[in-house]
């Protein structure tokens, strides 16, 4: 007998690096390269996720990509509603009737437009009642925090597209902010950085990968050597070289001290709330999405804040994790919850 089941309940976390989907009593069984590529003659899908990442930067002309998310939102909706699609289908392929439920995270900073674009697409991919939450109250629910609490908790998702940073009390967000620096941005000014400097062209990954191997809470002084293999744009030729972490630690830096001063801006406001000050003061900082893994970055913040850090475990994953526990108790988490007949500003 096959094993078909007639409605499901879908997560969905849109990120600007992956894709993440879950459903309910399942858990996580989606977490791919928001990325699809296509033929440039015919615009035929080739390939999505983990594939179509091995072909970026790889490709021939009669061959093209496209990442459909920026910042958490959708910027090309056909090939967003596709590669959602795809994504599910791949994860299960066998559901007779559809979605039951889907509930999908987005930055606070998302406009009525932004908001309208992922109704509609969720209507297309068939979902019978379609829910948005904010990332951040997602992450802390993912990270075991009552989002419901009187007792306030600052959270701080480092994304790919966009970091996040809320303070979150009785089921609302009571200030925040939604800031361009990002995971992808850091990567771009290193990739810019190695071309002006030593003339040497690398991908987007090799970034990443550089990124996380210098040590954020190091002295600027301090400097280590890296092997970064790239292509020489004065030889013409592909090499390897040895480049000194100190300037891109320094340039890593500077981009970290723009989300610190997003976190004190987000304390300083509180000051006709000093109650929920205290609860900061007291539980501190939690870091969730993939920039925690970012080498020191709590103790960086630790010493410019004063306040105690705490990197989510498997910060990657906190808000994926945050909703699928919202679809499974959804009538206790349904006030925090935007759907296309509410107006339910951050």
């Amino acid at each position: 007998m096959l094993n078909i089941e007639t409605f499901i309940d879908l997560g969905l976390d849109p990120g600007s690096a992956n894709t993440l989907m879950c459903i309910k009593d399942k858990g996580l069984l989606v977490n791919e390269p928001t990325i699809v590529a296509i033929s440039s003659d015919s615009e035929k899908l080739i390939a999505i996720g983990h594939e179509a990442l091995n072909m970026h930067q790889k490709m021939h002309p009669g061959i093209q990509t496209i990442l459909p998310v920026s910042n958490g939102i959708i910027g090309d909706y056909d090939t967003a509603q596709h590669l959602f699609r795809e994504l599910l289908h791949k994860a299960k392929p066998r559901i007779l009737f559809g979605i039951h439920r889907l509930v999908t995270s987005v930055p606070i900073s998302i406009t009525e437009v932004g908001k309208r674009a992922f109704f509609d697409m969720a209507e297309h991919l068939g979902a019978k009642e379609t829910y948005l939450v904010f990332e951040p109250i997602a992450a802390a629910i993912g990270a075991g925090i009552n989002p419901f609490d009187s007792v306030a908790s600052l959270i701080v998702n480092l994304g790919a597209g966009s970091t996040q940073v809320a303070v979150i009390s009785l089921g609302g967000i009571v200030s925040g902010e939604s800031l361009s620096i990002s995971g992808n941005q850091i990567n771009h000014e290193i990739v810019q950085y190695l071309k002006e400097k030593n003339s040497l062209a690398i991908s987007d990954y090799a970034a990443e990968h550089i990124k996380l191997q210098i040590t954020a809470t190091d002295r600027p002084e301090r400097e280590n050597r890296l092997t970064v293999k790239g292509f020489n744009l004065l030889s013409g030729f592909p090499e390897t070289q040895e480049i000194s972490t100190a300037a891109l630690r320094e340039l890593i830096s500077t981009m970290l001290q723009e989300i610190i001063l997003a976190i004190k801006k987000s304390i300083e406001v509180l000051a006709n709330k000093p109650d929920v000050a205290v609860d900061i003061l007291e539980h501190g900082i939690y870091l969730t999405g993939g920039g925690a893994l970012l080498n020191g970055i709590d103790k960086k913040i630790h010493s410019e804040t004063g306040l105690p850090v705490t990197i989510c475990d498997d910060p990657q994953t906190t808000v994926s994790t945050g909703l699928c526990t919202i679809l499974e108790n959804f009538e206790l988490y349904q006030p925090v919850l935007i759907n296309n007949k509410t107006k339910h500003k951050p």
